[in-house]
């Protein structure tokens, strides 16, 4: 995993994503799925497949960036309005770990994402910097 800690010049990559939401209420920035099947390669682990992006039970998203949970967006009463506008952000490290809740997968891979703009989104509408506490990231792939 340290081949991508060498890549420092991905850091000052800016990528930009589209900001969308799903009739629950779940809001992400969408991002090409060539993101995620490029990045996938990469990985040297046996049992890897790539994320469930196209299951009903997902939404359907594709690739994304998780930015305001569906509970988060009921609970507050929240109406984005900057759904269909474009966000900056940039590429950080490429992790894994055992997920919680996701009791079907041992393991998840997933590349870090630095966005000021998300976080000031999110406390633009009352919300913590981080969802669930936890970074922005891009899962990759997963372990069964």
């Amino acid at each position: 995993m340290n081949w991508y800690k060498k890549s420092e010049k991905l850091k000052d990559v800016k990528l930009v994503g589209k900001l969308q939401q799903t009739k629950s209420g779940f809001v992400y920035l969408d991002i090409p799925n060539s993101v995620v099947n490029a990045l996938f390669t990469l990985i040297d682990e046996d049992k890897i497949e790539k994320p469930p992006y196209d299951l009903k039970k997902y939404n359907s998203i594709g690739a994304h960036i998780s930015v305001i949970d569906d509970k988060e967006t009921e609970k507050n009463k929240l109406e984005i309005k900057e759904i269909g506008k474009e966000f900056n952000f940039s590429l950080g490290e490429l992790k894994s770990t055992k997920p919680e809740g996701w009791d079907e997968v041992d393991r998840v891979y997933f590349l870090s994402v630095y966005s000021t703009e998300l976080e000031e989104l999110r406390q633009k509408y009352g919300l913590s910097k981080l969802m669930k506490g936890h970074e922005f990231h891009i899962t990759i792939a997963i372990e069964k």
